[in-house]
């Protein structure tokens, strides 16, 4: 694991040198860079893999104010100049971190080739705004320990945490680890956003992954964003809202034929 420094933050990375073009693979809001572990395994030897870990998460800086998509797709684009990455990447992303991966193919299309967002959360559900503030509110106030119950006891049924029980508990210590501060930041920048009615003006492919089981992002919100998105397509995979934990080998597999597809059309 690598930092590097951005616009007033240390961030978090790792990188697997290989081929291009290379996949970013962007975790989700309370997670980190090891979100992605159980998809690497499943993803070619000799693939490019860049992981950014957000401001506020994870090991990287903490955050004392609320950020916003485009901050951070901005750090996205600081860290592939620091690896010294000019060609376009495809970017994927679970939750927040697939709205960050939207963000990013809307502010730098030049340097974007696909997306795969995963159960994107791109908006508070109507009438939801101050529900989410208020929790917000008091996660900074109170910590982790109330927000279990209501957070990652719904982003991580049980069905999945008996499937692979050790690494739930890996997950979950991961989770409490986080600074409830920057985690409520992260919810007031959620409160504050709304990508849909930008999705007309992606140019890219976009290929959503929507988990079935997902009570948060279910669906037919996954469907209704697809629906506004030209040329998107949506996989249906066996996962709640954690879906590069629940469904890795397919998440893996997915990326794979988008990668294929679009470097085969961008060879063109």
């Amino acid at each position: 694991m690598r930092w590097f420094e951005t616009e007033g933050a240390v961030l978090r990375y790792d990188i697997r040198h290989g081929t291009g073009p290379y996949l970013v693979l962007l975790h989700e809001m309370g997670g980190s860079i090891e979100s992605w572990d159980r998809v690497l395994p499943h993803l070619s030897a000799d693939q490019g893999v860049i992981r950014p870990e957000m401001r506020g998460m994870g090991q990287s800086q903490k955050i004392s104010r609320t950020s916003s998509f485009a901050q951070i797709a901005t750090d996205v684009a600081a860290l592939l100049d620091h690896l010294g990455i000019d060609g376009p990447v495809i970017l994927a992303g679970c939750a927040v971190g697939g709205a960050v991966a939207l963000r990013f193919a809307l502010d730098y299309p030049q340097r974007c080739l696909g997306v795969a967002p995963l159960d994107p959360a791109l908006n508070v559900a109507d009438g939801g705004h101050a529900a989410v503030l208020a929790l917000a509110d008091r996660m900074a106030a109170a910590g982790m320990g109330p927000m279990e119950p209501i957070l990652l006891d719904r982003t991580y049924p049980e069905r999945y945490r008996q499937r692979h029980p050790d690494h739930f508990a890996a997950v979950r210590g991961r989770w409490y680890a986080n600074d409830p501060v920057s985690f409520a930041h992260f919810f007031r920048m959620l409160a504050a956003s709304d990508l849909r009615d930008e999705l007309g003006d992606l140019r890219c492919p976009v290929w959503y992954g929507s988990g079935q089981y997902d009570v948060l992002r279910p669906p037919e919100y996954v469907r209704d964003l697809a629906e506004r998105t030209p040329g998107a397509r949506v996989c249906d995979l066996d996962a709640g809202h954690h879906v590069a934990d629940h469904a890795p080998q397919e998440v893996a597999q997915m990326l794979t034929e988008l990668v294929s597809e679009v470097s085969a059309a961008h060879r063109c």
